[in-house]
């Protein structure tokens, strides 16, 4: 289909999100506008958020999260920081507008959190907390501060540009009750052995059993061991892109990652034998990339978290077996588990080079899906006629309204894709 400038007014939409984790393309022309995006609803989407890690948190074996107010006040310091500043990142300057802190450690003490000894998560322009989080689950070093052992009580702040509603910030400050109480005056020692600098006082010293055996006391609370995707899961993302630090630096898109971790006030030793994916025909997924602390590229995995990527994206609405093989202090064990990948109630289109035409009617939703052609092959920038209303399902899939029929044929580029659209009027028959 031609269009003129002058006469086709067009829609702009891109998809970027980031995610980001620590241990403590077109040019715009005439008449193109920009799509705009909702206001997010924070007290709802922090309370969403907090509903929502629970039920991974539980599901997967963990106690729930406690909300506590100072970690609270924290990452909403952090995220209204980030959107001042238009920022990502984990980190602040001092000279910047709305500085509580260098560190995510640093902010939490600022805000009256007494041990220094936090996780944080961090992901940027989401637009809701299920996004934000599924997001963040599927970048392995933030699952596993997610689904940290030691932690039981967390602070999620939420912040969003009025003025570009794209750029959003999503922040989750996770720390221990229990740790938090030891660091008391009272706690403090003068001989003996100590551990110094985990207080926000901190010439505070605390016994080095006692700190032990707080930790034990937190990982007791847990399961022995867990598993993400948790036993038969619904609803899992197929796709992992990038993290910052990235475990995959070569690809763009792969297979969300399966994990398994050990609790090691259970374990001393464990030694992984096997680590397999199947698919429904139980036919196992071979292309895949396995990691633990020795392998891990960025050196963030524990000695008892273990990940396996796959290479190339899962398949919408499939159902996964994991079979894992180990040997636990001496002992042959097995863990087998099943989930589901995420499925719609609408087919899915399939848009390759050689099948790229398709009819729709107008008004019904229609979800087309990219596959990579190449393990950077991820959808752009995409232009489109204001006839259309679409949206990014992920970073090679998206759902498409044809709201009118101004032209009932219309071809779409996107990166290095083509489709092609018939669009016809639901109460004529063709």
């Amino acid at each position: 289909m031609k269009t003129t400038l002058h006469t086709t007014i067009m829609a702009l939409l891109t998809l970027f999100s980031v995610y980001l984790y620590i241990l403590a393309d077109a040019p715009m022309v005439q008449n193109i506008i920009v799509k705009d995006n909702p206001l997010i609803d924070i007290p709802l989407e922090e309370n969403r958020s907090l509903n929502y890690l629970n039920k991974i948190r539980v599901n997967s074996g963990l106690v729930p999260f406690k909300l506590n107010h100072k970690l609270q006040k924290a990452s909403k310091n952090h995220a209204k920081y980030l959107i001042e500043n238009h920022l990502i990142g984990h980190y602040e300057d001092s000279k910047k507008i709305g500085y509580t802190g260098r560190y995510g450690s640093n902010r939490a003490i600022h805000s009256g959190y007494k041990t220094s000894m936090i996780i944080e998560n961090i992901s940027n322009n989401n637009l809701n907390y299920k996004e934000s989080i599924d997001g963040l689950m599927g970048a392995i070093y933030h699952r596993f501060g997610f689904l940290d052992f030691h932690t039981d009580e967390i602070g999620i702040g939420i912040w969003q540009n009025r003025d570009n509603k794209s750029e959003s910030a999503f922040v989750y400050d996770m720390g221990s009750n229990n740790l938090e109480a030891i660091c008391q005056d009272k706690n403090s020692i003068t001989s003996g052995e100590y551990a110094q600098g985990i207080c926000a006082n901190k010439s505070l010293k605390i016994r080095v059993s006692l700190f032990n055996r707080v930790l034990n006391e937190n990982r007791l609370r847990n399961s022995k061991i867990v598993t993400y995707p948790y036993s038969n899961q619904v609803d899992v993302p197929p796709v992992f892109y990038e993290e910052l630090p990235d475990p995959l630096p070569d690809y763009s898109v792969s297979g969300f990652p399966i994990s398994i971790s050990f609790n090691e006030s259970y374990f001393k030793k464990i030694n992984l034998i096997s680590f397999k994916l199947f698919n429904s025909q139980k036919k196992e997924i071979k292309d895949v990339i396995i990691y633990d602390n020795k392998t891990d590229p960025n050196r963030r995995l524990k000695k008892f978290e273990f990940a396996l990527f796959p290479l190339k994206r899962l398949l919408w609405g499939e159902n996964y077996t994991v079979k894992v093989k180990y040997m636990a202090d001496g002992k042959l064990e097995n863990r087998v588990w099943s989930f589901k990948t995420r499925e719609f109630k609408r087919p899915i289109y399939r848009v390759t080079d050689s099948k790229n035409s398709f009819n729709i009617n107008v008004g019904e939703s229609s979800i087309f899906y990219f596959p990579p052609k190449s393990k950077r092959d991820i959808l752009g920038t995409l232009k489109y006629p204001a006839s259309l209303d679409i949206s990014f399902i992920d970073k090679n899939t998206i759902k498409l309204v044809a709201n009118s029929i101004k032209s009932n044929k219309l071809m779409l580029k996107i990166g290095t894709h083509k489709l092609n659209l018939t669009i016809r009027d639901r109460e004529v028959n063709y």
